[in-house]
């Protein structure tokens, strides 16, 4: 006993090192909505043995050895330990597998405008946080060494197979936060590898498409938005004015009011509702074409316009979206989603005898909501226009968020019309079908904006959905059922879009395509929670942002 705080008053630093590196993320996550007590208590108590270990085995290092280690230790938690305990303070949640995912999937330009949009306090403390470790580590000396291999190998190897334990255990490495997360990362790669070889397979395999021409559109038009809340738009009761080219549009549109995605990140989304992947056959990812070789086998020519990452290899769902016959990304334009209506026009008007399908990916509503439109769309200011339903609480800088979002979303609005007015001018049987990736939560309850699946709520899965038909399309297809009030979710996209463009094939099921006569509700899912399960941990939050425990008051001021 007396050789061990020996030790332990000559390594101060060393475990205070040990304690910044390994026990910050364990012993924060109380402030996660996400974790019960328990879960947390073991997740610390499995950290504090690591610690002990870890720390043991740097006894049997020199100096060198020591910075060494530590200097490898702190390589492999500092991405994690950053990420996690940045998003514990902002979202009050510990990151989950899918929403990890989604950060490997995330491009630089996205990550910087989210850095750029964080509080600079915050920027601060994270780089202080990083910065501290690497002088802990540069001003270690060890002292005399207690133990040596030679003399004590059986001590080290019992400590090293301990250490092991720790990463190769599951229900021990799950605890480990770098390890969990290292983990996520492995399993993404490898299930990144087989599903491009079996997608290789899958295009090389025939699939018969049937069209009927009598019943085709000559144009069709699939917008695709980005965190864009119904909740925010006053097509759907929303009391400022965030769609007034639109709503004097209403009765050409079909608005559709009970619609809602499959997740709440983009990228698991659009691996859905591209595909005919779904919550009870994931297989189908590869096993059936994705929704633009579906229309590329049906003899449409095919153009994908983004103000997304298009061409770059880190998000999951470009594979799908770059089979397109024509690609145009301007993404690196930085720009608003106005960028890609000279591009649209080329493809409106380039000569083909064969119908199109034109997909358009916009940048839409992303978070950075003073990014996504040009300065003459600043219209609303919580200085001159009542904030809707605002909490009293509300600071000045989440009501500039507000503005910043609403303005966003009138700017849309303001693209939508664009697009729809020039489409008009074909005189021509087209059909323009709008939809969000996913919505956002925007202060609505709590002091919050975004989007995150580990605390979901209806403002994040709800979103909009309208549908404009030309007169001759119309005209063309008096079997399309229009009913707004249909409950849908748009991981049944492809069996909509291939009912609007009179596609038949193996496996079309009429019943999930909204306009079908034969429409057929059918449960909806949000990641793992059934919907009416993402509505009752809506009212609970709710209801929990009312009532707040002593411990939520306490967090509150952190």
């Amino acid at each position: 006993m007396k050789t061990l705080l020996q030790i332990l008053k000559e390594r101060k630093l060393q475990i205070f090192f040990l304690l910044y590196v390994l026990m910050p993320v364990p012993v924060l996550s109380l402030l996660a909505q996400n974790l019960t007590l328990s879960t947390v208590a073991v997740g610390i108590a499995v950290s504090f043995l690591l610690l002990a270990v870890v720390f043991l085995l740097s006894s049997f290092m020199t100096t060198r050895g020591v910075k060494i280690f530590y200097s490898l230790l702190l390589a492999v938690t500092i991405i994690p330990g950053t990420i996690l305990i940045g998003y514990l303070f902002i979202g009050r949640v510990l990151l989950s597998g899918g929403t990890i995912t989604s950060i490997f999937e995330t491009n630089t330009d996205e990550a910087s405008e989210f850095i750029a949009y964080l509080n600079p306090w915050l920027v601060t403390a994270v780089t202080l946080f990083v910065l501290t470790p690497i002088v802990m580590i540069c001003r270690m000396k060890q002292p005399e060494r207690f133990f040596r291999i030679r003399r004590h190998k059986y001590a080290f190897f019992t400590l090293v197979l301990v250490a092991l334990l720790f990463v190769t255990v599951r229900p021990v490495a799950q605890r480990i936060y770098f390890v969990d997360f290292y983990r996520v990362f492995a399993n993404y790669k490898i299930g990144r590898f087989r599903e491009e070889r079996a997608l290789a397979r899958r295009h090389e395999q025939p699939f018969d498409v049937r069209t009927q021409p009598d019943k085709m559109p000559r144009l069709v038009v699939l917008v695709i938005g980005e965190s864009h809340a119904r909740h925010h738009m006053s097509l759907y009761g929303y009391p400022r004015d965030t769609n007034p080219l639109l709503s004097a549009r209403r009765s050409e549109l079909c608005v559709y009011t009970d619609v809602v995605s499959p997740q709440v990140h983009t990228i698991p989304v659009l691996r859905a509702a591209l595909t005919f992947a779904d919550h009870d056959h994931p297989e189908r990812l590869t096993s059936y074409p994705s929704l633009i070789e579906l229309f590329n086998r049906a003899g449409f020519e095919t153009y994908v316009i983004s103000n997304q990452p298009l061409l770059d290899a880190s998000s999951s769902y470009d594979a799908f979206l770059k089979l397109a016959d024509h690609t145009a990304d301007f993404s690196a334009r930085k720009a608003p989603d106005g960028i890609l209506l000279p591009s649209f026009e080329q493809a409106l008007t380039a000569h083909s005898d064969r119908p199109k399908l034109i997909v358009l990916h916009l940048m839409g509503c992303h978070i950075g909501y003073k990014y996504r439109y040009p300065a003459d769309f600043d219209f609303f200011t919580h200085l001159n226009d009542t904030l809707p339903n605002a909490q009293p609480a509300l600071t000045p800088e989440a009501r500039t968020t507000i503005d910043e979002y609403d303005n966003s979303v009138r700017y849309n609005d303001y693209l939508l019309s664009t697009l729809i007015a020039r489409i008009e001018r074909e005189h021509t049987p087209a059909a323009l079908l709008y939809f969000s990736d996913h919505g956002e939560e925007v202060n609505e309850f709590r002091p919050f904006n975004g989007h995150a699946y580990e605390k979901v709520t209806s403002y994040m899965c709800e979103v909009p959905f309208l549908v404009w038909l030309s007169p001759d399309f119309r005209a063309r297809r008096p079997d399309l059922r229009l009913i707004p009030s249909r409950p849908y979710s748009t991981v049944d996209l492809p069996y909509t879009m291939a009912d609007l463009a009179a596609l038949r094939f193996r496996g079309y099921d009429e019943t999930r395509s909204l306009f079908s006569p034969r429409f057929r509700s059918r449960p909806r899912w949000v990641g793992n929670y059934s919907y009416e399960a993402v509505i009752d941990l809506t009212h609970r939050a709710e209801e929990q942002q009312r009532t707040p425990s002593y411990a939520a008051s306490f967090f509150k001021g952190l």
